[in-house]
């Protein structure tokens, strides 16, 4: 609930007591005349504390002041702002409130604060009688006002539609004709009477108001503007252009008409038209950023997937870019276009430029690791991470991925280091912590520390029951090592149910069976990562959005082999081969098209 802000609340409450005052109204008697000047010094005290920001104060003194004095409207009335935005109010005490609100109103029914407030309680709680009331009063007080009559229409509209009430619709539509005796050409007058009319699907009254728009305002822009959609969504293209064409001869650079006309041709399915005004809409310097860069995104977003889209898509990027330089959203959503489109160096580029222009947006900079991430280029990740650990401390995100990096650089060293510098007691959940205690047991192990390694992986599990990870990284490693395969089972088991289409998740699974000497079922584990990588027949269609990595076809020929299908075994092998040439144990395997048990 809002209060006047504009002039102190001190100044207020005496304009409140001079209004009272000259409409003749007699303060209610109280107990004792002391209680009631004593309420009326609290009440100004009140208004000191919410002008000091002291709202705790503020509510105390109006519940004094009002125990003191409780027939007096404007002191209940203030006490009853405080309880209506009270989300924990019941509903009498709601009731009450709104009724204190209404007779602080009636005791000044000239006060334009009092009444909109009041009405727009009224309106809130569903009493669209009370909002009638209202606003008709303010409306018979100042009948050359636009305000309170417009107020009083909608609300009559309102009440003419709950009711199919054509008493209130009449009196709606006959103040808008008083209105409009005053005012020409008024778009939002006009706007109003065509909803009005469109309520009762009286599309001849419509038309005629829209041509008397169009007669009394012919020079104005956002009148053919209005005039053009109107007849667009009432299926009557042939006029909605001319009004549109119009408005394009009165001002050709105007990329509001442009817009207008680009959101016509989308309607009408006319792409051509509409990848025109498009362009138009993005060259013209005269409209704003914003509804541009809304354009742009709704094209993007409807034609990325269309391949042959992608150079005018560019085309479009570039446009802004030179008509609205230096925006960082617009670079940010370059980015994550290129990122879609697998341009990645492409997209760390943009990434890099919306950096550049507002370093502080936190998503862009994970936007840029991850892409970094995808790429490989470990040691960009770790540069970048490191520069948003610095600029958001608290987001202990970019320390986990620097973490990560290091590792894969095989500079265990700074990956601890770095991850420790987390305090892990201050994570502010398990899942967190549970990522903590995953990531150290990542780098332990690659430091060749499993017993430590499997000990957080132990801590990262029991923390979280769904950090899949842990569990699948937990039990691979156990597989390689050939210990605990009966954890190794039950972990990589769990990881598959959370997410059966995780192709990493399963060849951990089959690698776990393989090394158990559970060669059926190690095959029908890895057929299922084939499948989503669509390199076998299946009836499902190919789900994996990444390639298959050498040590999937590896173990898939190890597994193929042990169940009978060397000639199978030895392409998965070749096709292990050729991502990884310089894999010794492969290149055995392929040159003697037999598989080789590891001591």
């Amino acid at each position: 609930m809002r209060i006047h802000h504009s002039i102190s609340l001190i100044i207020l409450a005496a304009i409140a007591w001079a209004c009272a005052l000259a409409a003749g109204a007699a303060r209610p008697a109280t107990d004792t005349e002391a209680d009631r000047r004593k309420a009326e010094y609290i009440f100004l005290e009140a208004a000191n504390a919410y002008e000091d920001k002291r709202f705790d104060d503020y509510f105390m003194l109006l519940r004094r002041a009002s125990l003191l004095d409780p027939a007096d409207p404007y002191i209940a009335g203030s006490l009853a702002e405080t309880q209506l935005t009270n989300r924990t109010s019941d509903s009498a005490t709601i009731e009450s409130a709104y009724s204190a609100l209404g007779r602080r109103w009636l005791a000044a029914p000239a006060d334009e604060h009092y009444a909109a407030l009041y009405a727009s309680v009224a309106k809130d709680l569903g009493r669209i009688d009370d909002v009638i009331k209202v606003w008709s009063t303010l409306d018979s007080l100042s009948p050359q006002r636009t305000d309170p009559a417009m107020n009083l229409a909608s609300a009559l509209l309102a009440r003419s539609q709950a009711k199919a009430d054509t008493a209130d619709y009449n009196r709606a539509m006959a103040i808008y004709h008083r209105l409009q005796k005053g005012v020409k050409g008024s778009i939002p007058l006009a706007s109003r009477k065509i909803y009005a009319y469109a309520m009762r699907n009286d599309t001849a009254a419509v038309v005629a108001e829209l041509e008397r728009l169009a007669e009394e305002a012919p020079a104005d822009i956002q009148a053919n503007l209005v005039i053009g959609s109107v007849f667009g969504s009432f299926q009557m293209p042939d006029s909605a252009l001319r009004y549109f064409d119009r408005a394009c001869e009165l001002d050709s650079t105007n990329g509001m008409v442009y817009l207008a006309r680009a959101d016509f041709f989308q309607q009408r399915g006319d792409s051509a038209a509409y990848d025109r005004e498009v362009f138009r809409a993005l060259e013209s310097p005269e409209l704003e950023f914003e509804p541009k860069f809304q354009l742009l995104s709704d094209y993007v977003v409807k034609l990325y997937s269309d391949t042959a889209q992608r150079p005018r898509i560019d085309q479009l990027f570039e446009i802004l870019q030179v008509v609205n330089p230096g925006e960082a959203p617009l670079h940010a959503f370059y980015g994550a276009y290129k990122a879609t489109v697998d341009e990645l160096p492409a997209a760390a580029e943009q990434y890099g430029y919306s950096l550049d222009l507002d370093p502080e947006n936190e998503e862009v900079w994970q936007n840029l690791a991850s892409v970094y991430s995808t790429m490989g280029q470990t040691d960009k990740v770790s540069e970048t991470c490191l520069a948003a650990s610095a600029r958001f401390p608290g987001n202990p995100y970019f320390r986990f991925m620097a973490a990560s990096a290091f590792t894969m650089q095989k500079q265990q060293d700074k990956a601890l280091a770095v991850l420790d510098s987390l305090d892990v007691e201050s994570l502010p959940t398990d899942r967190l912590r549970s990522v903590y205690y995953a990531t150290r047991g990542d780098i332990l192990y690659s430091k060749e520390d499993s017993d430590s390694a499997f000990a957080e992986y132990n801590k990262a599990i029991e923390l979280d029951p769904e950090n899949y990870m842990a569990m699948n990284n937990a039990a691979y490693y156990m597989a390689v090592k050939g210990k605990n395969l009966d954890k190794a089972e039950l972990y990589s088991s769990i990881a598959t149910a959370g997410e059966p289409d995780n192709t990493t998740y399963l060849d951990t699974q089959a690698w776990v069976m393989f090394k158990k000497k559970e060669f059926k079922k190690a095959r029908e584990i890895i057929d299922k990562a084939l499948a989503l990588y669509g390199l076998i027949e299946t009836e499902s269609e190919k789900k994996a959005d990444d390639e298959p990595s050498s040590e999937i076809f590896d173990h898939a020929g190890d597994i193929y082999f042990m169940t009978g299908d060397p000639k199978e075994a030895l392409e998965f092998w070749k096709e292990a081969l050729e991502l990884d040439p310089d894999n010794a144990s492969i290149k055995k395997k392929v040159d003697n098209k037999a598989y080789f048990f590891e001591e």
